[in-house]
């Protein structure tokens, strides 16, 4: 049945019932209007605030136990087993709200990080910048070290997963017991 035939239904039964029937078919069809989908139904989009969930910092250990695991899927390398060490530890810069009072004879200076609430109890602050840790070397031990094709392709994952020069990756051969 269509909309217009519900309609004249509707006129119909106003007719013949009176005034009790149209306040009866004024609320079903206010009812009927409700059910219907609107174009305001449809979900907003959401935007990305400013600062979305932010990735979890590696920390080093994390770093060396997925490089030892990616290596050893390389074809001859075997188990291996991956030390990193430190030049300098990665910062991260959060946005600050400065605030200056002054009361008198004295002048105080407060300084408290910008966070950011998306949800009722998720908070995060506002990282300005990110600076990554800087490497110092990287000692790759594996058993397959004592081939050469294997060394290569070691060393040149290592220093393009690290930034490191080749001169700075030392990988060795795994002693067996």
């Amino acid at each position: 049945m269509s909309k217009i035939q519900t309609f004249a239904k509707a006129g119909e039964l106003i007719k013949k019932s009176g005034s009790l029937g149209l306040i009866a078919v004024i609320v079903i069809l206010g009812v009927i209007l409700l059910l219907l989908p609107s174009s305001g139904d449809r979900p907003k989009e959401t935007t990305k605030p400013i600062v979305a969930q932010e990735v979890a910092v590696d920390t080093v250990e994390d770093l060396e136990c997925r490089i030892a695991a990616a290596l050893s899927g390389l074809d001859g390398a075997g188990k291996v087993t991956v030390v990193l060490s430190l030049h300098s530890d990665g910062q991260v810069h959060l946005a600050t709200d400065k605030d200056a009072k002054s009361g008198g004879d004295t002048q105080q200076r407060s300084e408290e990080a910008v966070i950011v609430s998306s949800g009722s109890s998720l908070q995060s602050p506002v990282i300005v910048k990110r600076e990554y840790p800087e490497y110092r070397g990287a000692l790759v031990v594996a058993e397959g070290a004592d081939n050469p094709t294997v060394k290569l392709a070691i060393t040149q994952a290592v220093t393009s997963l690290t930034g490191l020069s080749s001169d700075r990756v030392t990988v060795v051969k795994m002693q067996t017991n």
